[in-house]
């Protein structure tokens, strides 16, 4: 992640946020599929080469989709009051390939 200049505004980066299937509606590739279509948008209609996401360590099932699908944990840690019971939230990259 570059840093920025103090009057200098943060690159934009397409972010992976709040997603969510039904519990009724879960394991059938509803939430991968969701995924791809978002990284697609980022990738083909943007033009961006990467994805970012954050994501509760606690919740394994969303963990494991998004490590299946290639996004990397970068080690860096974001403490913040919404987490509700998660005291560290995982901050994952992903290479969006052409």
């Amino acid at each position: 992640v570059k840093k920025t200049r103090k009057n200098e505004k943060p690159p934009l980066r397409p972010y992976l946020c709040n997603l969510c299937v039904s519990p009724s509606l879960r394991s059938q590739g509803i939430g991968r599929a969701l995924v791809r279509i978002a990284e697609a948008i980022a990738r083909e209609k943007w033009g961006y080469s990467h994805i970012y996401l954050h994501v509760d360590p606690e919740n394994v099932a969303a963990r494991t989709l998004y490590e299946r699908e290639g996004y990397i944990d970068v080690g860096m840690r974001w403490n913040v009051f919404w987490v509700g019971g998660a005291s560290d939230i995982g901050y994952y990259v992903k290479v969006l390939k052409k």
